[in-house]
């Protein structure tokens, strides 16, 4: 029989140590206070800014969390109400993200952002809402933080297009990057179709104007479709430029599953301005790739409109939007929105300048959802409001809370991403620069009947989007460092 070793029996001495006795003691009695004094919720966030703490000491580099943001902001749609604060779980993520990005930077002496043009003008974008949001509080009335909850919605997430730059230094860590947002749309993308598989019956919102699906997908968007619409409008011509540019073959299957899925999903959210204006990113990404072979997105954008129309009858909401326009001119989500709109352009016409003021309080007249009622009214905002609407359009919300002053901020939000696209596409950056512009652009569009930059997860991937192409307009990229970390 074999003799075990004597040293089984030796007891191992303990090498926590008295100061380590006392930190897992201190830990412990933390946890049991919290546990008996403090509401759950709080004691959910103390635990997770321990273990916070605790990571980042591990890894104390911002620029090795980065790529973990997009899926961290995909999944932090939760809002947790404070106040007079309602945070979603990504802006908490955000800020986090930004203050341990600024403590890094200021520790080691670092530069806090890129200098740039374009970043000059998207500073210059926030500084004229901050007017418009200064004069909705002090010339207008309006309650002081909803007016800046409100007004500050559209910004939310420009930090990370600030910081993009400042960490993204080297080829290494910008293909992380590009890669970590592809993966996350395949994420989403995944969660949607199996959304869909896993519906049982009918939705019950459009049987009554003769359309029958299963239901209308979100991802992890909490119900909001139209708003995972414009991620996917976001997130496609990146994955179809990443397909072209990667060199290995797994890169390559994961960036074309991730497109596949993507374009399914879009067509699962059966949102019309979602489906137009992913075809028209993904579109203007083929054309550009096949410049010299412009046949070969047509043939692909013919084989799309063969596939839908033998499926018409699944996605008849999105196909008799385009077969038949006037059968759609009385159905409630067009009516509706002519109604508000018209009602929206009445109120751009009595403030024009200054607009009606952010945080202003909406209702319906006669409280009602009945088609004559669907207008939008506003008046002055006393108390705290958790959620604010969108107007079913960014620019029309624009001009109607912060008037032409509003407007201008916006236009000249965009117009500096457009002149960072020239400045990019000079400097080579090619097939990455124009997907980047085109799922901007495709986006841009979807936002004069839409509004869903509002949402933190998509407000999140726009920024994001934009920081990577300030990347490419702020350096060479055909002479980017390849040096490895």
């Amino acid at each position: 029989m074999r003799i075990l070793s004597p040293d089984l029996n030796d007891i191992t001495e303990c090498k926590l140590g008295f100061r380590g006795v006392v930190v897992v003691l201190l830990l412990t009695a933390l946890y049991f206070v919290s546990f008996f004094y403090l509401p759950s919720m709080i004691r959910h966030l103390l635990l997770a800014g321990v273990a916070l703490i605790i990571v980042l000491l591990v890894r104390p580099k911002p620029a090795f969390w980065l790529p973990f943001l997009p899926l961290v902001f995909l999944a932090g749609g939760s809002t947790i109400p404070t106040g007079e604060f309602n945070p979603a779980i990504a802006t908490i993520a955000m800020v986090t993200f930004t203050f341990f990005y600024i403590s890094d930077r200021i520790l080691w002496n670092k530069p806090l952002f890129v200098p740039s043009r374009y970043l000059f003008y998207l500073l210059i974008a926030i500084f004229i809402q901050a007017i418009s949001v200064f004069i909705s509080v002090h010339l207008q009335g309006q309650h002081a933080w909803n007016a800046i909850r409100d007004g500050s919605s559209i910004f939310l997430f420009f930090p990370i297009a600030v910081i993009i730059p400042s960490l993204c230094t080297t080829e290494n860590k910008f293909n992380q990057l590009l890669r970590a947002v592809m993966l996350t749309l395949l994420v989403a993308a995944t969660i949607a179709v199996l959304q869909y598989i896993l519906i049982k019956g009918f939705s019950r919102v459009d049987m009554s104007l003769g359309y029958v699906y299963r239901g209308r997908v979100s991802s992890l968007f909490l119900g909001n479709p139209n708003a995972f619409a414009g991620y996917l409008e976001l997130s496609i011509p990146l994955s179809i430029a990443m397909f072209f540019r990667e060199k290995k073959v797994k890169w390559r299957i994961t960036a074309a599953t991730a497109v596949i899925l993507g374009v399914v999903s879009v067509l699962y959210t059966f949102s019309r301005g979602g489906l137009i204006c992913t075809f028209i990113g993904c579109g203007i990404t083929l054309f550009y790739i096949f410049r010299s072979k412009v046949w070969i997105p047509i043939i692909l954008g013919v084989l799309m409109v063969i596939i839908l129309a033998r499926n018409a009858d699944t996605f008849e909401r999105q196909m008799s939007f385009f077969l038949n326009p006037k059968a759609n001119l009385n159905q409630p989500t067009i009516l509706h929105r002519y109604v508000s709109y018209k009602g929206f352009l009445n109120q751009i016409s009595e403030y024009p300048v200054t607009g009606i003021g952010w945080g202003a309080r909406e209702f319906y007249s006669g409280r009602t959802l009945i088609y004559s009622f669907w207008e939008v009214r506003h008046c002055v905002s006393t108390e705290t409001i958790l959620e604010f609407g969108g107007l079913n359009s960014l620019f029309l919300n624009q001009a109607v809370k912060g008037g032409i002053i509003s407007l201008v901020s916006i236009l000249l939000m965009f117009g500096a991403i457009l002149a960072a696209f020239i400045r990019a596409l000079r400097n080579g950056g090619g097939i990455l620069a124009v997907a980047l512009a085109a799922g901007i652009f495709s986006f841009m569009i979807h936002q004069f009947i839409d509004n869903t930059i509002r949402i933190p997860a998509v407000n999140a991937q726009f920024w994001i989007i934009s920081g990577l192409l300030l990347i490419l307009a702020g350096c060479e990229f055909r002479k980017y460092n390849t040096e490895q970390e």
